[in-house]
């Protein structure tokens, strides 16, 4: 059902068999909704200020019948060589162009990266008209992080491992397609709410992910020595507890922006560490699915203020993770700068 010739990390990334299954059969259900999710893909791409221009023309340059192709193999399957072959056929355009499924033109990568996490949002929406509060949360990040892999998949033309850092990060905001994405104030202020609530759980979030990262064949070896192991859970910790702190602006850009480039050769404390991209995006995957878990242990209380221990309703989990998700994808964008730059952007 999941074969490596779909993504050679979706075993990493934890989009194994009962995943894949959590997505068809939640497919299913959502099969009814598919024609409105594309009618609403192709309007969100043909109105917005951001990619209208990009996709305008005597010859329209989104297809509604490739995007609902691209949503009925998501959600039927099965996971392997196929689907990826169908990415790649619809979305590498030339040596490095890129563009999302249904879309004639090339598109720029972090847009793209932001339409991902608009459709996850909507996804989340649909599953809780459909399934109950617990396959919110489960389904919900088994779709998540299924996202993330074809993302890795829709970009490989243009990721690469950079000769150095990028060195320079100024930022007016916390991503130039965060409101593409559909990340705007309402979706801060429930990231604001339930951020806190999570904060304290940051020792355990370091060590389940330290644990994990150990015992897995394509990642253990990345840490080189018991200082090297302290140093990067010191960094994960602090991850943690920005993300779950503060306000995602310019200077959560530029910090997140600073960790990008220590994964880059020659970057931070530990130059000779070099973290693939592909590897980073399927992390990604794999903690998106886990935090859609733990959100589903946060409710709004009687007074409207989140609260933890309470089951939520199906609406209300799909508002929190929609929040989240968006966030956590658009975060993944600022992790890929240093691979998506062209060769002139890094020093």
């Amino acid at each position: 059902m999941v074969t490596p010739e779909f993504a050679p990390l979706a075993a990493f990334a934890g989009f194994e068999e009962y995943a894949a299954v959590a997505v068809q059969e939640t497919g299913a259900e959502l099969a009814a909704s598919v024609d409105g999710m594309t009618e609403e893909i192709v309007r969100h791409l043909t109105t917005r200020t951001e990619s209208a221009g990009l996709v305008a023309g005597p010859v329209p340059a989104v297809s509604a019948v490739g995007v609902k192709e691209w949503l009925t193999r998501t959600s039927e399957g099965p996971f392997d060589g196929g689907l990826t072959e169908f990415l790649r056929q619809t979305c590498h355009m030339g040596p490095d162009g890129v563009t999302f499924p249904g879309v004639q033109v090339p598109l720029p990568p972090q847009m793209i990266l932001a339409l991902v996490a608009w459709v996850q949002g909507r996804i989340l929406e649909g599953l809780a008209e459909t399934a109950d509060v617990a396959l919110v949360s489960a389904a919900g990040g088994a779709w998540m992080n299924l996202f993330m892999l074809q993302l890795g998949i829709i970009l490989e033309p243009r990721l690469a491992q950079p000769d150095g850092p990028l060195g320079h990060h100024e930022t007016a905001g916390f991503h130039p397609y965060a409101q593409f994405a559909g990340f705007d104030a309402g979706q801060e202020r429930i990231l604001a709410g339930t951020g806190p609530l999570l904060e304290p759980a940051a020792g355990g979030v370091v060590a389940l992910a330290y644990d994990y990262l150990l015992s897995r064949p394509e990642s253990a070896g990345y840490f080189q020595d018991a200082p090297h192991l302290a140093a990067r859970k010191r960094t994960l910790k602090t991850w943690w507890a920005k993300s779950t702190t503060r306000p995602m602006d310019g200077d959560f850009h530029r910090y997140l922006s600073r960790v990008a480039d220590a994964h880059v050769k020659g970057g931070g404390q530990f130059p000779d560490v070099v973290i693939p991209a592909d590897l980073t995006i399927a992390l990604m995957g794999w903690v998106e699915m886990k935090v859609m878990m733990a959100l589903s242990t946060l409710a709004r209380g009687a007074d409207g203020e989140f609260v933890f221990g309470a089951v939520p309703d199906p609406a209300g989990a799909a508002e929190v993770g929609k929040a989240w998700m968006r966030m956590l994808t658009l975060q993944l964008g600022i992790l890929l700068k240093p691979y998506l730059a062209s060769p002139t952007e890094t020093r």
